[in-house]
């Protein structure tokens, strides 16, 4: 045992040696010795653990530009439209008791002055018929009006047909409002 104590107390001084480098250079040396132990310090206690560092603060994304909404569909006009065509129509007049009584006197004189005896009254007979009716006729024509019936293209696409009296200030191709029968420029 003998052999162990100087290699011990050599490892000491080497020990002492190492550790004089790290003191100050204004404190002294000192030797442990072998008759105390150096005192043993108990490890320090475990530290609580450090809270774990908070995330960098994301940066806020840059706010995209605002787009205006798109412009609403424009509105279907159902009464609006364009004339298409403008077609004149002559529509018969109504005959009255005059056309037709005024028609048969004529025919009945003229039918009178052909044939003798009974072929004289079978002409003027037929004459009045005759009469009569190329009156009515003629009362039907004169009292015949001339309507316009107008095509118009809906914007809606459909079409439509409408019948006016007059179609003073329209043209083809004129923009228009339907109103029942009616058509006013718009």
């Amino acid at each position: 045992m003998k052999s162990v104590v100087p290699a011990f107390a050599a490892g000491l001084v080497l020990s002492a040696a190492l550790l004089a480098g790290c003191n100050k250079p204004d404190e002294p040396l000192a030797a442990p010795t072998m008759e105390q132990p150096a005192a043993v310090t108990p490890p320090p206690a475990p530290a609580e653990p450090a809270p774990a560092p908070e995330p960098a603060p994301k940066p806020k994304p840059k706010p995209k530009p605002v787009q205006p909404p798109p412009p609403p569909p424009p509105q279907v006009c159902y009464d609006c439209g364009t004339v298409t065509t403008i077609t004149p129509v002559t529509q018969k007049g109504e005959a009255g008791a005059m056309g037709t009584i005024g028609g048969a006197a004529a025919g009945g004189v003229i039918g009178h002055q052909f044939g003798g005896g009974k072929g004289k009254d079978a002409a003027t007979i037929g004459g009045a018929i005759l009469g009569a009716v190329a009156g009515r006729e003629i009362e039907k024509r004169a009292r015949s009006t001339t309507v316009y019936e107008i095509g118009v293209r809906m914007d809606d696409g459909s079409s439509r047909s409408v019948t006016v009296a007059d179609p003073a200030g329209l043209s083809v191709g004129s923009a228009v409002r339907v109103e029942g029968n009616n058509l006013r420029p718009r």
